[in-house]
């Protein structure tokens, strides 16, 4: 049988979904990486017939754990590797929102939420008295900075405005996560070749570092394990994940 070339360069989109559920599998988005590795216990059984080595060994399998490579920031990801609760953020008018304030210059007072800075911005003293863009405050995309000579005090402002739709995620708030993950992957080494790789049941752990801020595209590595389902109970099917290959014939 002639021997035909098998190289394997993966690329593809994940696909995830919650862990036993209908729920739509929905693309995670650009991921550099995906990779599986795995543990095992060794266990030998020394030969004491004459001549050294072993007379059996065994190899139990302790982990079978994964890392992913993120590049698209959206609240769900974070979520995933921050054990994070997300609030969904409608879009909506807020009125007379007080804000604290100690009225120093270069002072910035944020909002509660994003402001949409195409709407009208009103901007009042806790006594209701007008206060004046340029010349009491500066409005930025998340507050207002206090400028010099200001009327703003230490007794608060208040202000209205047309707050954007946003997802408000709280960090460490939540728990691990477990999906079920597919990824529709193609081999670039045979010209697009298409591959499956099925995961049936995936805990996400906590990411190691969070650069918020940084000279380089922001890269989520979120660590993850591969755990086995009890759901499968066909003795002839993995129970963490199955990979579907194309039969190329020589």
């Amino acid at each position: 049988m002639t021997q035909i070339d098998r190289s394997f360069i993966g690329e593809g989109i994940p696909y995830a979904r919650a862990y036993q559920t209908q729920d739509p599998l929905i693309d995670i988005g650009n991921c550099d990486a995906f990779n599986i590795s795995f543990t095992s216990n060794r266990q030998t059984l020394p030969n004491y017939r004459g001549g050294g080595g072993n007379r059996n060994v065994r190899y139990q399998v302790t982990d079978v754990a994964a890392t992913i490579g993120m590049f698209d920031m959206t609240a769900t990801n974070l979520a995933r590797v921050t054990r994070s609760t997300v609030k969904a953020v409608a879009a909506g008018t807020v009125t007379d929102e007080l804000r604290i304030s100690a009225g120093v210059e270069g002072e910035l007072i944020p909002l509660k939420h994003l402001p949409d800075l195409t709407q009208p911005v009103t901007v009042k003293t806790a006594a209701d008295t007008p206060l004046t863009a340029g010349t009491d405050y500066l409005l930025t995309p998340h507050g207002l900075i206090v400028t010099a000579g200001s009327n703003i005090d230490d007794t608060g402002v208040k202000v209205s405005y047309t707050k954007l739709k946003s997802s408000a995620v709280q960090l460490l708030n939540g728990s691990q996560v477990e999906l079920e993950m597919f990824i529709a992957g193609l081999n670039d080494a045979q010209s697009g070749e298409p591959y499956t790789l099925h995961l049936k049941r995936v805990k996400f752990g906590l990411l190691s570092e969070l650069p918020v801020f940084g000279q380089e595209y922001l890269r989520l590595e979120g660590p993850a394990e591969l755990l086995a389902d009890p759901l499968v109970t066909a003795t002839d099917l993995s129970k963490f994940c199955e990979m579907n290959l194309v039969d190329k014939a020589a």
